[in-house]
């Protein structure tokens, strides 16, 4: 909330269309950067990308600070749309591709999980600002808006101590950096690893067999049945990922828990902390399996399971909310809801960044990620402005929405969905070119062993 000494601020008294700007107009800024972001992941690298998205955030959160005039502050929050998704789409692009592919899956997956890194000071920031004076202290909603640069920072100077992706590297011609690069960090700075030959020629022959193809522009995620394929997929993780109902769980606690009988504000943002810390745990923990259980099987299984989840809270709201003096239904019924984030911070969280970089060719990639960030987006814009208006009239008994949703999520991931566990980056293409990805995908392969790492080829 901002204080009165926000010039401005009165102009949200009774203006729900200029409160919903505000906190749409990050989106939207994040839409309009998502049509820039694979030309400048692939043309200033993964990292020019990176410092360019970082320097954008702290120029919005310079523009919030610095002003008193509300337009300037929504113009602040369309900038830093605009460089989050330059982050967002470059950093698990960059993570999935230096990692040595012994650790690929758990490192893409645990770089998602950094959701709930800042969510949890967030939460615990906005509870201490609970307790002080609003009308009289703008410290109150500066705070919140600074803590932005603070980790925008980190990735800045951070970007100038990391080396380029060694793909990147390979695709500007610059084989003898990338070398260098498998040398030191995957080969133990031993010139005659069998991984540095065995990578270098893998990237190779992918960037021939893309450069043939003519795989570089964004019309290539629509040409040819193994890109449509790709394509419907990403279209697929980005919307069921977003209407899963974390939206409803996490981000709109305040109603939720108000449905469950938790009033104070207190109440409702010490259990957003809570929610936040589990996240965190168990999006660890999920990051920690994504090889060992395989990412289609945790989607697959993980969607069934919180779909039951969401029938279980419907049947307890409605009972809850027909007679509120049965608070132990309504506790019982909350307590369900907490283990549908459970259940999709250990699934859906660590894959929601790993499983489209890995299914996307390189050449496809970074334009590949825009898109899906375009649709992550524009699905949290149709939930700020049409789902919104779904809960305020039908409340409780919107969440049916998610009972269906998520049941036709699970059957077309069953149906859809291929495993990318044990495949290397380059070998993933095999999967899309075959007649049928997922008997391709869940086939037995044969195992190729190079030192200490294990890849699987068709």
């Amino acid at each position: 909330s901002f204080g009165t000494n926000f010039i401005g601020a009165e102009n949200f008294q009774g203006n729900s269309d200029k409160y919903a700007l505000t906190g749409a107009i990050l989106q939207v800024g994040s839409i309009v950067g998502c049509f820039f972001v694979g030309f400048t992941s692939d043309y200033l690298g993964r990292r020019g990308a990176m410092i360019t998205g970082s320097l954008l955030i702290i120029a919005g959160v310079i523009l919030e600070l610095s002003t008193s005039s509300l337009n300037v502050f929504i113009l602040g929050r369309f900038t830093i749309g605009f460089g989050v998704v330059q982050v967002t789409t470059s950093a698990p692009t960059y993570t999935v591709e230096v990692a040595h592919p012994q650790f690929r899956s758990q490192a893409g997956a645990i770089y998602n999980t950094g959701w709930n890194v800042g969510a949890i000071p967030a939460s615990i920031i906005l509870l201490a600002m609970s307790y002080v004076d609003s009308d009289t202290n703008n410290f109150t909603w500066q705070l919140p808006v600074g803590v932005q640069a603070v980790f925008s920072g980190i990735v800045l100077i951070g970007c100038f101590f990391i080396p380029e992706s060694p793909r990147w590297l390979m695709s500007k011609g610059r084989e003898e950096e990338a070398r260098k690069f498998l040398v030191h960090y995957h080969g133990n700075d031993k010139e005659d690893h069998p991984i540095v030959e065995f990578t270098m020629n893998e990237m190779r022959e992918a960037l021939a067999d893309e450069a043939r193809s003519n795989s570089a522009s964004y019309t290539a995620l629509f040409t040819g049945r193994a890109m449509l394929y790709r394509s419907g997929l990403i279209l697929a993780i980005a919307f069921f990922s977003q209407y899963a109902g974390s939206w409803l769980a996490s981000g709109f606690t305040t109603i939720t828990n108000k449905q469950f009988g938790f009033n104070s504000l207190e109440q409702q943002l010490g259990l957003s902390i809570g929610t936040a810390i589990l996240g965190f745990i168990f999006s660890q923990l999920g990051s920690a399996y994504v090889d060992k259980l395989g990412r289609r099987t945790m989607l697959l299984y993980g969607t069934i399971a919180y779909t039951v989840c969401w029938v279980v809270v419907l049947i307890c709201l409605q009972v809850f909310n027909n007679d509120p003096t049965q608070t132990g239904v309504g506790i019982f019924g909350w307590v369900v809801e907490q283990i549908f984030s459970i259940i999709y911070s250990f699934t859906w969280t660590p894959l929601n960044a790993l499983y489209p970089v890995e299914i996307l060719p390189f050449s496809a990639r970074a334009k590949g990620m825009a898109m899906c960030q375009l649709l992550i987006n524009a699905s949290g814009i149709i939930q700020t402005y049409v789902f919104v208006y779904g809960v305020n009239a039908f409340g409780w008994k919107f969440d049916a929405f998610y009972c269906v949703f998520n049941a036709f999520a699970a059957v077309v991931i069953y149906l859809t969905f291929v495993e990318t566990k044990g495949y290397t980056l380059e070998r993933i293409d095999d999967i899309f070119n075959d007649p049928n990805p997922v008997k391709k995908s869940l086939a037995d392969r044969t195992v190729v062993t190079v030192d200490q790492k294990t890849s699987e080829k068709a």
